[in-house]
C-alpha cells in the first residue's frame, strides 16, 4: 500500500491585529493555536483531492455502475439500478463532488502562481488532476461547465455550459500541456513525506504523474475515436511514435491505484463492510463470465455457494428479473470493502486494453500480434492488481484466448474497469460491449441503458438561461440523448 501523510481537513487561519506594539508579542504568542495553517501552499491540497474522490468513485461504482452494468443483483425488489429504472436526481452527487474538488485543484493552480517561483511540477500536477474530474463529467453528462466553472471570485455565479466539443478540446490541450510541463528532475517540494497517490520526494515519482497524465489522454482520444471534428487517431499515432516525450502507465507499478490504510484518516470508501454484501448477489452474467475463463480473480471478487451434491461452486443471480429466482447465488467478497486496499484511479491493464483495440482496429501498426500481445498483458495486469497468479495455461482456453473480435478485448476490457468510477459504463455506451442480458423485468418495464445523467434541478434552478442553452445544443436533457462519441 502506498504511504501518505493525508491533510483531509484544511483550515485558512484569519490573524486579527487590534493595535500594533511591542507589548502584544506576548500575548500574540500565547494566543496562536499551532495545530492551525497560517499559510497554505499548493501540496496542502494534493491529499485531499484524491482520498476524496478515490473514495467518492468507489462508492458511486458500487451504488451506480455495479448493478446498472449486470455485475451486481439485488435481491430486494425489482426497481433500482440494475433494472435500468433512473431518477432525475442520479447525477447529482457526482456533479457537485466533482465541482467540489475541481475548484480544489484550481486553487493549487492559484496558490503555485502565487509563489516568487511557481513549482510547474504542482501546475502539472492541477491539470492532470482537473483533467480528470472533467472528463468523467463530459463523459457523464455531455456539455458542462469548464472555462468559466469555478469563478466566483470572479464574479461568475452563473457560469455557461461549453459544448462536448470544447470541453473534450480543453481536456486534451491541457493534459499536452500538463505533459510539457512536468520536470522529472525534481519532486512535489511541498509534500515533503510524500503525496498520497504516488509519493512523490523525487523525480520517480514525477515520472508517474508523468505517465498518469498521457495516460488519461490516451483514454480521452479512443472516446473520441468516431466523434467529428477530433484527429484522435493522428494524437495516438504521435504518442504511440514517441513514447519518450508521451509515457504511459508500463506496468502496474506506474498505476494510478490510490492506497488507503484503512488508518484514520484514510479510512476505507464504506464504513461497514457488512453493508457491502446486504441484500444483494453477483449477477449471472458477470459469474457465468468469469467462470468461463476459468478466471482467478473469480474468488477475489466473489463468494463460493454449497450445491445439493455438497460441492462449492460461482453462482450467480440473473439480472433484471421479473420474479425473483429460487437459487442460492454467490455473494460479492466482503474483503473488498476492507482496508488496506487500494482503490483505482486508472489501471495499467486499461492502457493495454485501450492499445489491443487500436492495434485491431489498425490505427496503431502490428496487427493482430501486436494486439493479442497488449490483450494478454491487460488480462495478467488487472489479475495480478487483484494479487491473483495467473495460470499458465490461461490463454490455452478457447473461450479465454484471443480471437482477434473487439468483443473479446472489450469484455476483457470490462472485467479490467471493476470498481473504477463509471469506466464500464462509458465503454458499453462507446462501443456495445459486452452485449448485457436484458432480463425479463427491464423488457416489460421498456426501459434503456441510459446515455448520460440529467443535470441537477438546483443548476436548472440557479443558472437557468445556461441550462436551457445547453439543453438546447444537446437536443434535450434526457437519459437517452446520445452524447458525441456514442454508438
Amino acid at each position: 500500500m502506498k504511504r501518505t501523510n493525508l491533510l483531509r481537513n484544511i483550515t485558512l487561519g484569519m490573524v486579527l491585529s487590534g493595535f500594533a506594539c511591542s507589548s502584544c508579542t506576548d500575548f500574540d504568542e500565547l494566543n496562536t493555536d499551532p495545530t492551525r495553517m497560517e499559510k497554505v501552499n499548493p501540496g496542502t491540497l494534493l491529499d485531499p483531492i484524491l482520498y476524496d474522490m478515490g473514495t467518492y468513485n468507489w462508492n458511486r461504482y458500487y451504488d451506480y455502475t455495479f448493478p446498472l452494468m449486470q455485475c451486481l443483483v439485488s435481491n430486494n425488489g425489482t426497481s433500482g439500478v440494475g433494472w435500468w429504472n433512473m431518477t432525475d436526481s442520479r447525477g447529482d452527487g457526482t456533479w457537485n463532488t466533482y465541482y467540489k474538488w475541481i475548484n480544489n485543484a484550481k486553487e493549487i493552480q492559484r496558490l503555485n502562481a502565487q509563489l516568487a517561483s511557481p513549482e510547474p511540477n504542482y501546475e502539472a500536477v492541477s491539470l492532470t488532476l482537473q483533467s480528470w474530474m472533467y472528463g468523467i463529467l463530459a463523459d457523464a453528462f455531455g456539455d458542462i461547465p469548464m472555462s468559466e466553472a469555478c469563478s466566483a471570485d470572479q464574479g461568475i455565479l452563473a457560469p455557461r455550459f461549453d459544448r462536448q466539443e470544447q470541453a473534450y478540446r480543453q481536456i486534451l490541450d491541457n493534459l499536452k500541456t500538463a505533459n510539457s510541463l512536468f520536470d522529472t528532475e525534481s519532486g512535489l517540494v511541498y509534500n515533503t513525506s510524500g503525496d498520497m497517490l504516488y509519493s512523490t520526494t523525487d523525480g520517480e515519482g514525477i515520472k508517474k504523474w508523468q505517465k498518469f497524465c498521457n495516460s488519461l489522454r490516451m483514454r480521452t482520444l479512443t472516446r473520441l475515436l468516431d466523434a467529428e471534428g477530433f484527429n484522435a487517431q493522428a494524437e495516438l499515432q504521435e504518442m504511440y511514435n514517441n513514447p519518450a516525450t508521451y509515457p504511459v502507465f508500463e506496468s502496474n507499478d506506474d498505476a494510478a491505484m490510490l492506497g488507503i490504510s484503512g488508518v484514520f484518516p484514510e479510512e476505507a470508501p464504506m464504513a461497514r463492510p457488512q453493508d457491502f454484501t446486504s441484500y444483494v448477489n453477483l449477477s449471472e452474467f458477470f459469474i457465468d463470465l468469469l467462470n468461463s475463463w476459468n478466471d482467478p480473480r473469480l474468488p477475489v471478487f466473489a463468494t463460493q455457494v454449497e450445491q445439493e451434491d455438497g460441492t462449492k461452486a460461482y453462482v450467480g443471480l440473473p439480472s433484471g428479473y421479473l420474479t425473483l429466482p429460487a437459487i442460492t447465488a454467490s455473494l460479492p467478497n466482503q474483503s473488498m470493502a476492507k482496508a488496506p486496499m487500494e482503490l483505482t484511479l486508472m489501471s495499467y491493464a486499461e492502457v493495454e486494453f485501450i492499445k489491443a483495440e487500436l492495434f485491431q482496429k489498425g490505427i496503431l501498426p502490428g496487427g493482430a500480434t501486436e494486439a493479442e500481445t497488449a490483450y494478454k498483458k491487460g488480462v495478467q495486469a488487472s489479475v495480478e492488481q487483484w494479487n491473483a497468479p495467473l495460470p499458465a495455461d490461461y490463454f490455452d482456453n478457447p473461450q479465454a484466448r484471443y480471437d482477434g473480435s473487439l468483443e473479446r478485448i472489450m469484455n476483457q476490457k470490462f472485467v479490467a474497469l471493476y470498481f473504477c468510477d463509471y469506466q464500464q459504463w462509458f465503454e458499453y455506451n462507446r462501443t456495445g460491449y459486452p452485449v448485457l442480458p436484458v432480463g425479463e423485468g427491464i423488457q416489460i418495464s421498456h426501459n434503456q441503458m441510459p446515455r448520460r445523467f440529467k443535470y441537477p434541478a438546483a443548476v436548472q434552478r440557479t443558472n437557468m438561461a445556461n441550462y436551457q442553452e445547453a439543453k438546447k445544443n444537446m437536443g434535450g436533457d434526457e437519459f437517452s440523448i446520445k452524447l458525441i462519441w456514442q454508438k
